[in-house]
Order: C-alpha cells, then structure tokens, then sequence
C-alpha cells in the first residue's frame, strides 16, 4: 500500500509511518475568527427551511388534515439524505487531492449546490418538489459542514479545543436565531428560504479563501464498495469510546429534535396561536434559546480546557436539555414555552461545545479519516430528524405533543447516563 502523505499547502509535514499525523500547532486568528462564523451561516441557510420554512410551504400546499403527515415525509427523508451525505462526503473529503485543499473544494461546492437547492425549494408548487428541493438542500449544504468541522483537529492542536469548539458548538444555535429571524422578516416562503441562504453561502465561501488547507500530494487508491460502506461505521471494538459518545450524542438529539421540528405545529395546535404569529413566537423562541447557548457554548468550553474533564459537563448539560423538553411539554401558554426553550439552550450551549471536544480527544491518534469520524458522528445528529418524524405521527395521533416531547426527554436522559461508560478520557 502507497504512503499517503500529507501536507500543511506546500509545506510538507512529517510522516514517520504509513498513516502519518500532521503537526498541529496553535490555530491561525483568522481561523479561529472565521470558522465559527461560516459554521453559523451554513447552519443559518440550512435551518431556516427546517425550522420554518418546511412548515410554512408545507401548510400552503396541502390541508390542515394531511401537513403534519407531509411534513413527516419531507423532513424524514431529508434527515436520512443528510444522515448517508455526510460522513461519505467526509470520506471523500478526507481522500480528495484538489491543489486547493482537502476541505475547501467541498465548503465552496457543498455551499453553492444548496443554495440552489433553495431556489427550487421556495419555487416548489407540490409536496415533491419540496421533496426533491430539501433533498438537494440537504445534500449540498452537509457536503460543506463535513469538511468545515473536519477542519478542526486538521488546524487546532488538542488544548485549544475545547474552546473553538465552544465557539463553533453556539453557531447552531446563532444559525437558528438568525433563520427564524429572516423567515420573519418576509411574508412568503420563496424569500424566507433564499434570503438566509444567500448569506450563509458567501459567509461560508468567503471563509474557504482565509485558511491554509491540507493538502494530499499522492492519490489514494481507489474506494471500493466495502471502503464506501465503511464511511458509514466506525468499529466500536476498537474505538469503544467513540460508540459510545455516538450513542450518548443520537439519543441527546432524539428528545432535541422532537421540540425542534414540531415546535410551530405545537403552538398552532396545543396552544392555539393564530397561524400568522407562528413564524414571530419560533423566532423569539429560538432568540431565548440562543441567548443561553450562546454563554453556554463558551463558557463550557473553556471550562473543559481549564479542567481538563469533559464527561461530567456533557452528562450535566444533557440533563438540562431535557429538563427544558419537559417544561415545554407541559406548557399551556407561549412564556412556558419561553422558560423551557431558555432552559433547552443553556444545556445545548454547553452539550455542543465539550460534546465536540471530546470527539475529538478520542479520535484515533493517525487522525487521516477525521472528516469520515466526524461524519459518522454527524449521522447521531441528522438520524433523530429522521426517526422522530417516523414515530411522531402514531405519537402524536395517541398522546398529542405533550407525550412526543415526554418520550423524546426520558431517550435524552437515558443518553446521558451512557457517557459514564466513555473510559481514557475524563
């Protein structure tokens, strides 16, 4: 098997054994400044439709008997697109030999297919062109956020981290705010769609020209069908760690994802808020969440770094989460809504930022699939958008939203309790 060696441009790196590891030192400002900021806007473009814009253009196409079942639908494949797109672009990442880099090929790429992808969506006049729009949406856009987050162990060194990755962890939540805000801003759905794409793409595209991309100077040999398959799995044998902290992550977002993508339909339903509010009250409910990740986010992150412990701030910041699933699922007014979103985010700011640090701590130590490991992890994050639509309709239809979100926390909860079995890392 050929050496595959890789190099920081055309500065070449060490490479004392056939999966060489790239020296790391301390990340460039310019990198610690921009990749937080083109995480939000790829998270911006990317969640503004999923938060608001797929229920909105979904409402205006279908009857209020059948939405929530064509909502499911949409969502649900979408989420499995997302699920499959991400660690096979991030394999592909990891092996692409572009003079421009092992990432920025992807990030600019990935960016422009999914805005176009939303050009199609807010044009859509049916269920299945909304269908096929997200599904390209989604295609491109995790193309783009695979190679971003594998940019991390590539530029940072370990003790830093933790609190870029507090930086980046707050950008899904910034991304949600700041999509909610713009779909607000507009009365129909085609311009809530492109506006919030249009910026997330030249934020994330103008972020690929800042930074020095790895580069692979010596082609990989070609992938076979057991390699394609194997962008989908990490053996938890050998990296029982990374199994678990995949489970802890998959069912943390199951309870997540059952407020998140029913959350519109909750108000008009449960609570009985007029249909041209909705938009405004999932934007002050995404305000109040991001106000505390965004402390969160930071301030976890640095606390990891300072303490060198990750396990117990990710177990504490689960608990919150769910803490807040519960209120909100008990909540007969908007401003319990509110309390149980604020409290929602505060675990959320933290979850993300030392879930991701401790990720990367149990990466294996060649680090030469990092965007494939990242992917994989990717699919506990994007599987629950797709499972919860698949449960929620039969829940939903039995015990309404309140026993939705109820199950979706006592998952979350029970994911939390299984990070005590992470070992080697603290």
């Amino acid at each position: 098997m050929a050496v595959t060696t890789i190099t920081q441009d055309s500065a070449a790196l060490a490479a004392p054994s056939p999966s060489p590891r790239p020296s790391v030192t301390k990340a460039p400002r310019a990198y610690v400044i921009g990749m937080p900021i083109a995480s939000a806007g790829l998270w911006m473009a990317l969640l503004a439709p999923a938060i608001v814009v797929l229920a909105i253009k979904v409402s205006e196409i279908t009857t209020p008997d059948t939405r929530a079942g064509a909502l499911s639908l949409v969502a649900g494949v979408g989420a499995v697109v997302a699920l499959l797109a991400n660690p096979l672009i991030g394999r592909l990442s990891d092996r692409t030999t572009s003079r421009f880099g092992m990432r920025k090929p992807w990030i600019i790429g990935g960016s422009l297919v999914g805005l176009g992808a939303l050009f199609l969506l807010g044009a859509a006049a049916d269920v299945s062109g909304v269908l096929v729009a997200w599904i390209v949406a989604q295609l491109g856009f995790n193309a783009a956020l695979a190679a971003l987050v594998a940019t991390l162990p590539d530029q940072a060194a370990p003790q830093e981290r933790g609190r870029l990755s507090g930086l980046i962890g707050m950008t899904l939540s910034i991304g949600l705010v700041s999509g909610a805000y713009f779909a607000q801003l507009f009365e129909n759905a085609f311009q809530m769609a492109i506006v919030p794409g249009i910026v997330g793409t030249a934020v994330a595209i103008g972020f690929a020209f800042t930074f020095k991309d790895r580069v692979l100077t010596e082609k990989p040999a070609p992938l076979n069908l057991k390699e394609v398959l194997g962008s989908f799995h990490f053996n938890p044998r050998i990296h029982p760690g990374l199994g678990w902290a995949w489970l802890t992550k998959f069912m943390v977002y199951v309870g997540y994802c059952a407020a998140l993508l029913y959350l519109p339909y909750f108000f008009a339903d449960q609570l009985h808020v007029a249909e041209e509010s909705i938009a405004s009250l999932v934007f002050q409910a995404t305000l109040v969440s991001s106000a505390g990740t965004v402390v969160t986010s930071l301030a976890g992150g640095w606390i990891s770094d300072r303490i060198g412990k990750r396990k117990a701030l990710v177990i504490a910041s689960a608990l919150i989460m769910m803490t807040g699933l519960i209120i909100i699922a008990t909540s007969s007014s908007t401003d319990q809504v509110m309390v149980g979103q604020a409290i929602v985010g505060l675990g959320l700011g933290c979850f993300g930022a030392v879930d991701v640090a401790l990720i990367a701590d149990l990466l294996p130590g060649t680090q030469t699939e990092n965007a494939k490991t990242f992917g994989v992890f990717n699919i506990a994050q994007a599987l629950p958008q797709s499972l919860v639509p698949a449960v929620a309709f039969p829940v939903i239809a039995l015990g309404g939203y309140t026993a939705l979100f109820l199950g979706g926390a006592v998952v979350g909860i029970i994911g939390a309790v299984l990070v005590t079995r992470i070992k080697g890392v603290k």
